[in-house]
């Protein structure tokens, strides 16, 4: 065989003599990403060619040049597991004129195996563990876990685990109810990959459903009370409270009723709530998708409207309630200037009032309210009397 084809140089290649003297031995041994090539000396001549056959191109590439006869051995490295090779050496004499070549071919050794998984499991919320059984090589390093990207349609690398008995990994900050998939790939203290394992999948616990029928109170007094209807899988539920439209909701409490009563001490005061589910897993149903509902403590009674009569005997008036709410009412009087007034007050349970402890060329200012079953008492209606 010539040893033509090949550039040396960049000059073309002087073709084979065949009259030089030839490698008579020349043998392969292979690894999984290297083959070591091994041939008997020729000290008669001034060192060897070695050529490697480009399995893309079916065209020879010169390797290496060896410029010694002494030599024996040359690995050639980086290569394909469980792929073929060809290579041919060629001595060569002080002219750099080649002898005919011996040709030989080697198959590299198989990748090492693939990693055995054995469970991949959700732990909590958005967490799940990977366990995969130890490489039985002991050539690997360690492990490169891989997850699916559902965005791009690539597997993408997760992590490194070294070293070779570290095998398991635990994955964090995961969407609720999403399917995941993970695969590994050993690889050795030389760089050498194993094919990838078989894939995992796992479901990260489910969020659970939103909460429907939420309903809030507008008729309690300084408090407002919250209902729903339950949902199947919630272990307790979290209420959410805002002021106003735009503001940020804030979580107020945790219950495993379906009802809570919020205590306001204010009247007529709006709140807006909303009320997610948790599960035993501390998933929590989605909070963009739940309703909002506006609840508000009971407004004060409307300030009565007063009718007054003045008799010879004194004052009388006669009351009403706007809003049919008031039960009783107050009555302030007050007598003198603003610094030493004096004040008296009156509960009166009918519409009906006279004051006839008045006295003549005197001022009275009577403020009256009203007051409702649950205690709140109304603006004040004021009246302004002279005698």
């Amino acid at each position: 065989m010539l040893i033509t084809g090949c550039a040396l140089n960049n000059k073309p290649a002087p073709k084979s003599n065949p009259n030089l003297p030839k490698v008579k031995k020349f043998n392969a041994y292979p690894d999984r990403n290297a083959i070591a090539l091994k041939w008997s000396p020729v000290t008669s001549m001034k060192g060897y060619y070695i050529q490697k056959l480009n399995n893309k191109t079916k065209k020879w590439e010169m390797l290496k040049t060896i410029n010694t006869p002494y030599q024996t051995l040359y690995v050639d490295t980086g290569l394909k597991p469980n792929t073929e090779y060809v290579y041919r050496i060629a001595t060569f004499n002080a002219s750099k004129i080649p002898s005919l070549a011996k040709e030989i071919s080697q198959k590299t050794l198989p990748s090492i195996a693939p990693v055995i998984p054995l469970e991949v499991r959700p732990l909590k919320k958005g967490v799940v563990k990977i366990i995969f059984r130890p490489h039985p090589n002991e050539r690997v390093e360690g492990y490169i876990i891989e997850k699916f990207n559902d965005k791009n349609g690539k597997w993408e690398k997760l992590a490194n685990l070294t070293p070779r008995f570290n095998v398991e990994y635990i994955d964090k900050n995961l969407e609720d109810g999403k399917i995941y998939r993970y695969r590994i790939i050993a690889y050795t203290f030389d760089g050498l990959k194993s094919a990838p394992s078989q894939e995992m999948s796992v479901s990260t616990y489910p969020k659970p459903r939103v909460v429907q029928n939420i309903q809030a109170t507008v008729n309690l007094p300084r408090k407002i009370v919250l209902k729903w209807s339950p949902v199947g899988n919630a272990s307790y539920y979290k209420i959410y409270r805002k002021s106003f439209f735009g503001h940020i909701y804030k979580p107020i409490a945790k219950t495993k009723k379906t009802t809570y009563t919020d205590i306001i001490n204010e009247d007529g005061a709006k709140r807006y709530y909303k009320v997610t589910a948790v599960s035993v897993h501390e998933t929590e149903s989605l909070f963009d998708k739940t309703p909002e509902v506006m609840g508000q403590t009971l407004q004060v009674p409307a300030k009565p409207l007063v009718s007054t009569n003045i008799t010879p005997n004194g004052v009388e008036f006669v009351f009403s309630s706007p809003d049919e709410r008031a039960v009783k009412y107050l009555v302030v009087r007050k007598e003198g200037n603003v610094f030493n007034a004096k004040e008296h007050k009156f509960i009166v349970k009918g519409n009906r009032f006279a004051d006839k402890n008045i006295q003549k060329k005197h001022s009275y200012t009577y403020d009256i309210y009203a007051i409702d079953k649950y205690g709140l008492i109304s603006e004040a209606n004021r009246v302004e009397v002279d005698f």
